[in-house]
């Protein structure tokens, strides 16, 4: 009895030694496994905070950088309103300028001494037809002023309108247009004619490098009379046409020169 309490006492000790070697190498596995665990969570958490802080820095590089190009944008926005007042104030001065000059052309020609009036006859037999302008004897190219009480626009020009501003020579060269109608593009840039199509009297005004164009006709009553504007074409000046200059209307006589004003405002910016 005693030889099998010594026997199974041995095998306890084994078994109890067999399980505690087999623990402790389990723990030991535990261990490990736990250990290479916490390792890779500790790298990946060092990746992920450098990958946070090269994120936070491309943030406050794009944020300066915003900053900057913001403050570029309002000081260009700036600049350009700086040019664009200059631009108008420049706009004005040349207006003024050329309103000027103009206004001293007109007034030099309207105070050439010794210029003669010449009065269109009415004949009864015949269709009127206006006389030739004579010119004062003591004056090389005096101009020539027709007073009308009344007249029909035809194909023909008296004579007097055959004269052109620019001369070669001693003698002046054969032009198609009236010296008024010279006198008028100098004065307001625009080329003018008379439509003899018309049963009132209407003129065609075109401004040739923009190509736009109306026609103003003449509407007379009792009054001073009043002109109506007709637009043909706006030609290049469509974008910025206003909407007055797009439409028909009728003005009074003593509204032509505020009326071509603006249209030579329009036609600067155009």
């Amino acid at each position: 009895m005693e030889l099998f309490n010594t026997k199974l006492y041995e095998k306890y000790k084994k078994l109890k030694k067999r399980k505690f070697v087999e623990e402790e190498e389990w723990n030991n596995k535990r261990d490990s496994e736990l250990r290479d665990y916490q390792s890779a969570m500790e790298d990946l958490i060092e990746e992920l905070k450098n990958s946070n802080e090269g994120l936070r820095a491309q943030l406050y590089s794009f944020q300066e950088k915003y900053a900057e190009c913001e403050k570029l944008m309002l000081e260009e926005a700036k600049k350009s309103k700086e040019l664009s007042d200059e631009i108008g104030r420049l706009h004005d001065l040349l207006f003024k300028k050329n309103s000027t000059n103009y206004g001293s052309l007109a007034t030099s020609t309207s105070t050439t001494p010794k210029v003669r009036s010449v009065e269109i006859s009415k004949s009864p037999s015949r269709q009127e037809t206006p006389e030739p302008c004579e010119e004062d004897g003591t004056q090389n190219r005096g101009a020539a002023i027709l007073t009308c009480d009344s007249y029909k626009f035809g194909t023909d020009k008296p004579d007097c309108c055959k004269i052109n501003l620019v001369s070669s020579g001693n003698t002046s060269e054969g032009c198609r247009s009236c010296i008024f109608q010279t006198l008028m593009r100098f004065l307001v840039g625009m080329d003018f004619s008379v439509d003899s199509q018309a049963e009132n009297l209407c003129l065609l005004v075109v401004h040739k490098m923009s190509g736009y164009s109306f026609s103003l006709t003449w509407m007379q009553h009792e009054g001073e009379g009043e002109w109506m504007y007709r637009v043909s074409s706006l030609g290049t000046l469509e974008r910025v046409a206003l909407d007055w200059m797009k439409e028909e209307m009728i003005f009074s006589a003593s509204m032509c020169r505020i009326f071509f004003e603006r249209v030579s405002r329009v036609i600067g910016r155009g």
